[in-house]
C-alpha cells in the first residue's frame, strides 16, 4: 500500500512514511495510524479534556467491544475554539494539499497581529509566514512528525516562552520560533490526513 509524508503534500511520492493510511472505517483512528517511537494514543489539544467547555460524551463500543466512556472530535475542538482551521486557499498558496489546523495557543501567539503593530503587520502576512515555512521545512524529511523554525514579529514584552529565542540582538522584536507539526487522520471518523500545527509543549 502505497503510504504518505510531507513531500506527498508537494505532489511527490514515496514509500519511506512511517504512517499506513488504512482505509477501513471499523477501526478506530489510533489503531490506524501508528507512530514511530510515539505511544498508540488518540491527539489531544490544549484544554480539550475540561468538560466545562465543551466536551462530549459519546457511547459507543470498539471492534473488541470495549466501550469507549468519552471522545473529542476535530470538529468539536474547531467548534470549542481549541483549534482554528485554515483555509484551504492559504495553505494551498504554499503547496500544501491538506487541510491544516493550528492550536488556538499557536494560532494566537503567531498569527493574529499584535496589539500596536496592525500598521505593520497582517494576519494574512502573519499566517503565510507559519506555513510558508513548514512547507519548506516538510520538503526534507518523510516523517509524520516535524519541528521547524520562523521568525515571528512579535512586541518585547517579556512574554518570551521556551520555544523562543532572539533572532537578532539589534532587533528585539524578531523572535526565532519552533512550532512542531504532525500528520494524522483528520477525525476520529476521518482516516484522511490532516497537518496540525503547534507550540512544542503541546500534544
Amino acid at each position: 500500500m502505497r503510504s504518505v509524508s510531507w513531500v506527498a503534500h508537494f505532489g511527490h511520492e514515496t514509500d519511506m512514511h512511517p504512517v499506513d493510511l488504512i482505509r477501513d472505517n471499523s477501526m478506530l483512528v489510533r489503531q490506524k495510524f501508528k507512530f514511530n517511537g510515539v505511544p498508540d494514543n488518540p491527539l489531544f489539544f490544549q484544554g480539550s479534556q475540561n468538560k466545562s467547555v465543551g466536551q462530549r460524551q459519546n457511547q459507543m463500543k470498539d471492534d473488541n467491544g470495549w466501550e469507549i466512556v468519552s471522545t473529542y472530535s476535530t470538529k468539536q475542538a474547531v467548534d470549542d475554539g481549541f483549534l482554528v482551521k485554515v483555509d484551504s486557499v492559504a495553505s494551498n498558496e504554499v503547496g500544501i494539499k491538506f487541510p491544516v489546523y493550528l492550536t488556538r495557543a499557536a494560532w494566537d501567539k503567531y498569527v493574529e497581529v499584535p496589539k500596536g503593530m496592525e500598521q505593520l503587520q497582517s494576519l494574512s502576512g502573519r499566517l503565510w509566514d507559519v506555513l510558508y515555512m513548514f512547507a519548506f521545512q516538510a520538503r526534507k524529511v518523510s516523517s509524520n512528525f516535524l519541528q521547524y523554525d520562523f521568525i515571528s514579529y512579535l512586541p518585547d514584552e517579556g512574554n518570551w516562552e521556551s520555544n523562543e529565542t532572539l533572532e537578532s540582538p539589534e532587533n528585539r522584536l524578531n523572535r526565532l520560533v519552533t512550532l512542531k507539526a504532525v500528520i494524522q487522520a483528520q477525525d476520529f471518523d476521518d482516516p484522511s490526513p490532516a497537518i496540525f500545527i503547534m507550540k512544542p509543549n503541546e500534544d
